[in-house]
């Protein structure tokens, strides 16, 4: 069995081809069956404004990077020589190691930002809730939060948290110096827009605007932070307003286009009029930045600014990547472990198929409960089965006698038993 990742990120991609590869979360759940239905048997998508990357467990890998390039040409008519050139592909140890990494935030634009961990956690619940998950995942996924949470308690790599957030108001003070007397409009209410308002906050602004395609998020971000809250409709008549604008929406398709800037440079005379654009995909066309007098920065505009933070973190970095070796070793030993057995892999894929027939007869006798309802009886019953089994895997990789390991694989139906016994459960209920 293999762990692996497919995919590309900030290093290895520009930001138009990134775009390209962001799977909303409208989109994600489809893409997820895509996979487990195409035969992958466990998978994890993270999806960021820096990265899109698919984790996977198979014993076949060279089908299943098959499969995750179909499933890439389907939903997004991405180009051959995209995968040569922009992705990258790790297996077994370079695969966890390389989510320790992402997970610790030392693989970010900002090295030990803080968001991306909580993306990940949500990357992983995401599968978790579409069956998507398995043993080998799941386990993966466990190690790789202990490992996030060891870096941030036994280093200083997140002291001091830096965000894209925080980089985009530093690069608006380096564009504008004092930035109180400034007039900002920010566009999208998500938690980017969010850490950008109390930023904005500090530094004493008082003429902020706030525009979303939800009245009511603005409104509600207006009130808890800073702003006045407008309608997205008003948003044109705010762009003749203001010296600057920050955005990152939810938006597949640029909300600002060169034709609607053309219209406002005419209201505001030719008045400079500066972009932050921090969504991906991008929320501003990037020919608006061959107008006069407007000037369009966007995501990976903010890298040569992060790297001057760099330096305060490398001694932190170099402690968080000690530990991420030592995790690295201890998680492989532990793997090699269960691959040698494959009376393991048997007990996992037995009792996880009677566990799931189970789950879908209660199910079907549950008839009016909602879906978070059985998605929370899934995941208990994961839990559960999991914490049962893992005696009798223990048991096997502790124990070396042939008798001991004979009455498991009885006890499993390994090895030419009715191994249907399990699977068939109890219908005198």
């Amino acid at each position: 069995m293999h762990i692996a990742v497919f995919g590309l990120n900030h290093n290895t991609a520009p930001i138009e081809i990134r775009e390209k590869l962001f799977i909303s979360d409208e989109n994600l759940y489809d893409v997820l069956n895509s996979i487990k239905t195409a035969g992958i048997s466990e998978a994890v998508i993270l999806s960021t404004c820096n990265r899109t990357e698919i984790y996977y467990c198979s014993d076949n890998h060279d089908k299943s990077l098959d499969i995750i390039f179909d499933m890439l040409f389907t939903y997004f008519g991405i180009k051959q020589d995209w995968i040569s050139n922009y992705t990258y592909c790790f297996q077994d140890e370079d695969a966890y190691k390389h989510l320790f990494l992402v997970a610790s935030g030392l693989d970010s634009m900002v090295i030990g930002e803080p968001q991306i961990l909580g993306q990940v956690k949500d990357a992983y619940r995401t599968a978790t809730l579409q069956n998507a998950t398995g043993f080998f995942l799941d386990k993966t996924f466990h190690k790789t939060f202990n490992v996030a949470k060891k870096i941030r308690t036994e280093t200083r790599i997140g002291y001091n948290p830096i965000s894209i957030s925080s980089m985009a108001i530093e690069l608006s003070k380096n564009i504008f110096g004092e930035l109180h007397k400034k007039k900002i409009l920010v566009i999208g209410t998500g938690e980017m827009c969010e850490i950008a308002l109390k930023y904005f906050k500090k530094e004493g602004l008082n003429e902020i605007f706030i525009a979303n395609r939800t009245f009511q998020h603005a409104q509600k971000l207006s009130e808890e932070i800073i702003g006045t809250p407008f309608p997205f409709e008003k948003m044109p008549e705010l762009l003749t307003r203001v010296d600057m604008v920050l955005s990152s929406t939810g938006s597949e398709k640029p909300i600002i286009d060169k034709t609607l800037v053309h219209s406002i440079m005419k209201k505001r005379k030719n008045k400079p009029l500066f972009f932050i654009d921090i969504a991906v995909p991008r929320d501003v066309d990037p020919e608006v930045n061959n107008i006069e007098n407007v000037y369009l920065y966007d995501i990976d505009d903010l890298k040569e600014l992060s790297q001057k933070h760099l330096s305060d973190r490398v001694k932190e970095s170099e402690k968080a990547m000690a530990i991420i070796e030592e995790e690295k070793v201890n998680f492989t030993a532990w793997l090699k472990k269960l691959d040698v057995k494959p009376l393991i892999t048997h007990i996992i894929g037995t009792v996880d198929k009677t566990r799931e027939n189970e789950v879908r007869k209660i199910a079907h006798k549950l008839k009016n409960t909602d879906e978070e309802t059985l998605k929370l009886i899934d995941i208990l019953t994961r839990n559960i089965v999991n914490k049962l089994i893992h005696p009798h895997i223990s048991m096997i990789k502790q124990n070396e006698d042939p008798v001991v390991v004979d009455i498991i694989k009885k006890i499993f139906s390994f090895e030419g038993e009715d191994e249907n016994r399990m699977d068939s459960g109890d219908e005198r209920e």
